[in-house]
This record gives structure tokens, C-alpha cells and sequence, in this order.
């Protein structure tokens, strides 16, 4: 009788990372005001935005809170 084969373990993706309390807040008010769709962490390329009528955009995550003050400015 053959061997049976070993099924090959997948990885382990990494814990998904947290948004921080202020740029919870932040991003929450955006959305509130009606200047964004969604949001997303991307761990490697920082916060992905959705925006109405527009292809999301990727923010870093220190320049959040300029990005987001710009677009209340253009609304």
C-alpha cells in the first residue's frame, strides 16, 4: 500500500495591524463629513482611501491628517 502524501501547511498571514486611536478619530470624522467612502490599512503602503467619483488613493500614514485637511479645503 503506497504512502499517503503530507498536505503542504499554508502560511500564516500576519495579525492584521490596528488603526490608531487618532487616526480612527480622523478618519471617522472624514467619513461622517461625507469626504470619504472607506478605509483600509494597508500595512506596506499606508492608509488606501475611497473616494466618491475618484480610484482609491494610497495616503501614508504620517501624512493622513494633511491629506484629509487639503480635501476639506477642495470640498
Amino acid at each position: 500500500m503506497p504512502a499517503k502524501r503530507k498536505k503542504d501547511l499554508l502560511p500564516v498571514p500576519p495579525p492584521p495591524q490596528e488603526v490608531s486611536g487618532d487616526d480612527r478619530i480622523v478618519l471617522t470624522g472624514a467619513y461622517k463629513a461625507g469626504l470619504i467612502l472607506a478605509w483600509k490599512l494597508d500595512t506596506s503602503r499606508g492608509y488606501c482611501l475611497t473616494l466618491s467619483g475618484r480610484p482609491d488613493e494610497y495616503v501614508e500614514v504620517g501624512k493622513l491628517t494633511r491629506y484629509l485637511d487639503k480635501l476639506k479645503g477642495a470640498a
